[in-house]
């Protein structure tokens, strides 16, 4: 099926996006304008996404297919993109969508100009670590302990334990491990912690109930982690996001 153009190019003197993207078996391409708007996927994104035409890509945001607080990180990356003028490479990124799977991501994102030199919008290439033929090293070093973590992250988990996973001495585990997500393992585990909360607390949980069954020991404690991660209250987040 051939991709759809939008006619965002046209009006903005963007050169259209070559056919060979639609080549790709392992990457996705894409662009937005300013706001944010697909006005081009690849034809592996839409079928990533389910969706039976391009066209069900266009116009829409990433807010129509992650949890709020992922969408806006990744808003927050393309405006940091377009804003500032620079280019984001090679960037690691554990995505989880509304099913609760999580994605691995290498992903490479760079303003797009119109034929004046203009910004217009953002673009990039996610390369999918379970579809690539190229050996993606963080991916292959830390799969096991990933996992370990999507699955026992409401426990107590010593990061010796997760070191041993990942067959490494704790001390070339904590750098490996900062190095690859920008979070040490202590922080990387109370983001996710925060994340799984997120989808509770939009499922209507208690706030109480949420915190507890996230590993949380206490309702005060969670709010705190909470506001440090989000930067609004457990309360906050669920009535902002519920309505």
């Amino acid at each position: 099926m051939k991709t759809k153009i939008s006619p965002f190019y046209e009006a903005n003197q963007v050169n259209t996006p070559s056919n060979l993207f639609d080549a790709f078996t392992d990457t996705f391409y894409f662009a937005k304008d300013r706001e944010g708007r697909f006005v081009y996927a690849n034809q592996l994104l839409y079928e990533h996404y389910n969706l039976s035409d391009p066209a069900d890509v266009i116009g829409r945001t990433d807010h129509d297919f992650f949890r709020r607080d992922i969408a806006d990180q990744i808003h927050n990356d393309d405006l940091l993109v377009m804003n500032e003028e620079i280019t984001i490479s090679n960037k690691l990124e554990l995505i989880q969508d509304f099913s609760g799977e999580v994605h691995w991501f290498i992903t490479t994102k760079m303003p797009l100009r119109n034929r004046h030199g203009e910004i217009v919008g953002v673009e990039g290439l996610s390369s999918d670590a379970r579809r690539s033929k190229v050996s993606i090293e963080p991916y292959n070093v830390f799969r096991n302990c990933i996992n370990y973590l999507q699955k026992n992250y409401m426990h107590s988990i010593p990061i010796k334990y997760l070191a041993e996973l990942c067959y490494m001495s704790l001390s070339t585990f904590e750098r490996k491990f900062k190095k690859h997500f920008q979070l040490s393992p202590k922080q990387y585990i109370r983001r996710l912690r925060i994340q799984e909360s997120c989808s509770l607390l939009l499922a209507s949980y208690g706030i109480q109930r949420a915190a507890l069954e996230c590993g949380f020991c206490d309702q005060s404690y969670f709010t705190r982690e909470f506001r440090l991660v989000m930067g609004i209250t457990p309360r906050d987040y669920q009535l902002k996001y519920l309505n």
